[in-house]
């Protein structure tokens, strides 16, 4: 009880610092109907809180959860799309408080006490900086957490073979990445040997830095194909970035690969890049554009060829299994395997792939779960017939 009191007096005592428009969070979560069927959703700008519509019963108290985040608002709102479903109905019923991690020391102090103050029963770290911060700061504390993260194998340390750092007791991981070499894979099988791949990527994310722009350094090192780098400063410049280096890009890559049949832009999960997707196709040149994002698979004709991932709405699914697993066990959270999504998920734009004359392997679109006709219409969703709007114009 002495604990608890003096984490809260810490929360208290710490000035909440002066919200700046961007860390006004009070409009981050925007979910369809059906996701929000049962929760009940109450916003400001420091906090969001996500509780159940059903009162609890003295046989079904509502477990805690504190989510830390540092995902942007698109990708937050389809890993949520994926958990709240299977969060609801559950025999364990639970309730979220959504909080963004923010860069300065006294921000972070203040969540690292919130964290530590016994109020929660769980925490779900949500993205590779959350999970870096928790990894570093509460690493085997009582509270549990799942953490949500780009290849936490790699950058924590745990792949087979390398240096082994002890899994803290009180975290289990979900992987929101696929492995580069399966990714690799899949692009020389539809496009054959590769020739150039320029990889756009944002040099703030600094998971998207290590895990995607660093495997595919390595990947050209080893197969032999030339890798170009565009690397946009965040949202604000992408766009300027994009449009001025975008066309370069396509001329080098030509003078490698005259008719850009072996060639790719690859956008990452940067969401400063797969949001400026319609910016890369137009200055494409007719150099397919692939990415492992899900989402830059969209209707219309602005839209990436194929993407080979993992889709945060899955991610979302296994982390909320994974939230269930550990509320409901006395076992360490670490006991848990380490989160992975396989197969890959597939999402494929048959326009796409016809305007750029790119022939799709037949098993590719039995893969697919999600398909894209040759009107730009999403007919497939999920891997079930999808209905979908009249097609955009080209």
């Amino acid at each position: 009880m002495r604990d608890w009191l003096l984490g809260l007096m810490l929360l208290l005592c710490v000035p909440c610092p002066v919200q700046a428009q961007p860390d006004d969070i009070s409009t981050w979560v925007a979910l369809p109907p059906e996701t929000l069927r049962g929760w009940r959703v109450e916003a400001t700008a420091q906090r969001i809180l996500i509780t159940p519509e059903q009162p609890p019963t003295p046989q079904l108290q509502v477990r805690e959860v504190l989510v830390l985040l540092t995902v942007a608002q698109s990708s937050l709102n389809w890993i949520l799309e994926g958990m709240l479903p299977v969060l609801r109905n559950q025999r364990v019923r639970v309730g979220l408080t959504l909080y963004k991690l923010g860069t300065g020391r006294e921000e972070q102090e203040r969540m690292l006490a919130l964290a530590d103050s016994g109020q929660f029963d769980l925490i779900v770290a949500m993205g590779s900086d959350a999970t870096r911060f928790l990894y570093n700061r509460f690493g085997n504390q009582p509270t549990p957490v799942v953490a949500l993260c780009k290849a936490p194998e790699l950058w924590l340390g745990f792949e087979e073979g390398a240096s082994q750092q002890a899994k803290p007791d009180n975290m289990a991981f979900v992987s929101l990445s696929l492995s580069p070499d399966v990714q690799l894979h899949y692009l020389q099988e539809l496009l054959g040997p590769l020739k150039a791949l320029t990889v756009v990527y944002d040099r703030r994310n600094q998971s998207t830095v290590e895990v995607e722009a660093e495997a595919m350094r390595r990947l050209s090192a080893r197969d032999g194909f030339q890798l170009l780098e565009l690397a946009v400063e965040g949202k604000r410049g992408a766009e300027e970035t994009l449009s001025e280096q975008l066309p370069r890009m396509a001329r080098a890559m030509r003078q490698i690969d005259p008719d850009g049949r072996h060639s790719l832009f690859w956008v990452t999960t940067s969401s400063a890049v797969y949001d400026e997707l319609e910016r890369i196709d137009r200055y494409s040149e007719g150099i397919p554009v692939l990415g492992s994002v899900r989402e830059a698979v969209r209707e219309g004709n602005s839209s990436a060829v194929m993407s080979i991932g993992v889709p945060f709405k899955s991610a979302g699914q296994l982390s909320a299994r994974y939230m269930l697993e550990v509320l409901g066990s006395r076992l360490p959270a670490s006991r848990l395997p380490m989160g992975v999504i396989s197969p890959p998920d597939l999402a494929i734009h048959l326009r796409r792939a016809q305007q750029l004359d790119i022939k799709l392997p037949f098993h590719f679109l039995e893969q697919a779960s999600s398909l894209y006709d040759l009107d730009g219409r999403l007919v497939r969703q999920d891997g079930q017939p999808a209905v979908s709007a009249p097609a955009a114009s080209p």
